[in-house]
């Protein structure tokens, strides 16, 4: 036992560093977000701050006309030296982008008329930031490719701090949305284009793997499927239920979302070194897998204190839902281990195949579901979401004979 565990040591020691910063790189993400959270929590009311989620939610449903699979081969090509595929990708990818502009103005014409007027006018005004905001975040992948996590994380900090800066003052001065959504557009977007032609003079050469568009629309189903996962939930709860319902809901995938954020930015910090070796399989992680089952046991009956420190007992239903949502980490921890092999080994069609199931599974679960139970009925389908799919990609690598 001992000697295994000094040959894992071994093992990882080589990969601290970057573990380390991309861990670090997550907490502060994580942190921001808490703090923004909290504020939102303790100095607005819950229908701001629904109203706030909702918009972020339409963004990020529509960000997916910019073929957001590129970003998953810009994080593997750059590893593996081809630098090319950055400016690449992303022109390829803000040109794309350029079309959900018209379908924002769109919607939130429509939303205007049916739903809410200030929803309406925040998405038809800050419509021209979106190919900023979705096709220029990618140098991020570009140093994470690098590996270069501790520059991810200096300029994540000065982009976040401005940013909940920015919001907060118009949450405490002004109070209202349209300015909270302009100011937090404006400020991501100029970090953006400040932080992408930093990168391309950072280029080392302009290799291409030829095959990096066809796997960036190959894989926009993998981030397709995320991507709704993530959002129609909200938009739905917003559609459906009350807004304020919408910001219990977001406390609650934000609480469980720091769980998930660790566990990603864990697996970010050995990617380079997965995608290279040969000797890394799938079998590696299963251990991991039954330890990580501890995880949602332990903190069961210690979630509630810091929801109700953090977020005051305004909002103390947060807890069971948050509670319960604790089970979906193992199958989380699992599915993306297996997603990061499916990337390797360019199962283009396997990881199509799993997320259009697992995605159209769940969005039959939301739609009968949040109808009848509103927030448990998001709940248990985003827990069933998980564990279907990621069983359904185990089988897939196995019927392929990785393992």
């Amino acid at each position: 036992m001992i000697g295994k565990a000094v040959n894992f040591i071994n093992k990882v020691k080589p990969h601290l560093s970057d573990i380390f910063w991309s861990n670090l790189n997550q907490a502060v993400i994580i942190g921001f977000a808490l703090v923004n959270s909290v504020i939102f929590a303790r100095l607005a009311e819950k229908e701001l701050y629904g109203q706030y989620l909702f918009v972020l939610a339409m963004f990020g449903l529509f960000s997916l006309v910019s073929i957001p699979g590129v970003r998953a081969v810009i994080f593997k090509d750059v590893a593996r030296g081809y630098d090319g595929v950055y400016r690449k990708g992303t022109r390829f990818s803000f040109l794309w982008s350029l079309v959900g502009v018209p379908i924002l103005i769109i919607t939130g014409v429509l939303v205007y008329l049916f739903k809410a007027k200030i929803l309406g006018i925040c998405l038809i005004s800050c419509a021209v930031f979106f190919p900023f905001m979705m096709s220029l975040q990618n140098w991020m992948l570009f140093l994470k490719g690098r590996s270069n996590f501790s520059g991810l994380t200096i300029y994540n900090s000065i982009q976040l701090f401005v940013n909940l800066a920015g919001v907060t003052a118009a949450i405490v001065f002004s109070g209202k949305l349209i300015l909270i959504m302009l100011i937090y557009f404006l400020v991501n977007s100029g970090f953006n284009i400040f932080y992408h032609f930093r990168a391309l003079g950072s280029l080392k050469n302009n290799e291409l793997d030829l095959s990096w568009k066809r796997q960036s629309y190959a894989l926009t189903v993998l981030e397709f499927s995320t991507l709704v996962f993530g959002r129609i939930d909200t938009v739905l709860m917003g559609a459906l239920l009350s807004i304020d319902q919408v910001a219990v809901y977001g406390l609650v995938t934000k609480s469980i979302g720091v769980l998930f954020e660790v566990i990603t930015s864990t697996m970010e910090g050995i990617g380079p070194e997965l995608f290279k070796s040969k000797k890394i399989t799938v079998r590696y992680f299963y251990k991991f897998f039954l330890l990580s089952f501890l995880i949602p046991v332990i903190l069961y009956p210690i979630i509630k204190y810091p929801i109700i420190f953090l977020y005051t007992r305004k909002y103390s239903e947060v807890v069971a839902y948050s509670q319960v949502c604790l089970a979906a980490v193992p199958f989380y921890f699992l599915n993306l281990v297996a997603t990061y092999f499916m990337i390797k080994h360019k199962l283009d069609k396997e990881i199509n195949f799993s997320r259009i199931v697992s995605l159209a599974v769940v969005l039959v679960l939301y739609a009968i579901l949040i109808p009848l139970y509103g927030i448990w009925g998001g709940v248990i389908s985003s827990i069933f979401y998980f564990i279907i799919q990621m069983t359904l990609n185990l089988f897939l690598l196995k019927i392929r004979g990785i393992e």
